[in-house]
């Protein structure tokens, strides 16, 4: 139960990682033509880990891990900013 900010953290990065590589239409059978895996990802996905894993690293006070989940909580909205000043 100590591991579980950590772990939470680690599957959002992994998580995030598989879905910029795989092809934007390798999911559309399960997500649709709409959202592709990597807005998946960061829509609900990340969110969810975050939020569970913000609710364990107060629990332990786990800083560092609270700031990390946060960071997936608003994945979303830092590849948004990031896609929209640099592309």
């Amino acid at each position: 139960m100590a591991r579980i900010p950590k772990i939470t953290v680690m599957l959002g990065i992994i998580s995030f990682i598989i879905a910029y590589i795989v092809p934007y239409d390798g999911l559309e059978v399960i997500l649709g033509p709409a959202l592709r895996p990597l807005g998946f990802v960061t829509l609900y996905l990340n969110p969810i880990l975050g939020i569970v894993g913000s609710g364990f690293s107060i629990y332990k006070k786990q800083w560092l891990y609270l700031l990390l989940n946060i960071v997936l909580i608003f994945s979303f909205f830092i590849i948004l900013v990031i896609g929209y000043e640099f592309i």
